[in-house]
């Protein structure tokens, strides 16, 4: 016959407690910054000697986009270890299909330098030397 217990608080704790990975826990760290912000706010973000200012630029911004509903982060120009935001409303995450269809088709682009050439000669791309014409042998 099997034996059955019932397991204690701090069993099941240790049982349930789900570990992060960092770059998870990074994003519920800068979520949770931002949770309380609002169109029409501004922040200010201090930052450690060893932080990149780019990064964590990045990082407010990817959670701005998650936030519900989508936040949109103005940056403003300044000097030291502060970031300075404004926070507008941003665009709703809405079914990339329908944004695609509702956009205007445009014009398919011409690339490289002899793409809109008509002449007969046959286009090289603009890799090696140019042939000579009939008329210059």
């Amino acid at each position: 016959m099997p034996t059955v217990r019932k397991l204690t608080e701090e069993e099941v704790r240790a049982i349930e407690r789900k570990t992060l990975g960092t770059r998870k826990a990074t994003e519920v760290e800068y979520d949770r910054y931002l949770a309380d912000f609002v169109p029409g706010d501004y922040g200010e973000v201090g930052l450690y000697p060893d932080e990149k200012r780019l990064t964590v630029r990045n990082r407010l911004k990817a959670a701005a986009s998650r936030h519900d509903p989508p936040l949109a982060l103005v940056f403003q120009r300044t000097r030291g270890n502060v970031l300075r935001f404004r926070v507008e409303a941003g665009e709703s995450r809405g079914n990339g299909a329908a944004a695609a269809e509702s956009a205007p088709e445009a014009a398919p682009k011409k690339r490289g330098r002899l793409a809109g050439r008509t002449s007969g000669a046959p286009a090289t791309n603009g890799r090696g030397r140019r042939r000579k014409s009939a008329e210059a042998v």
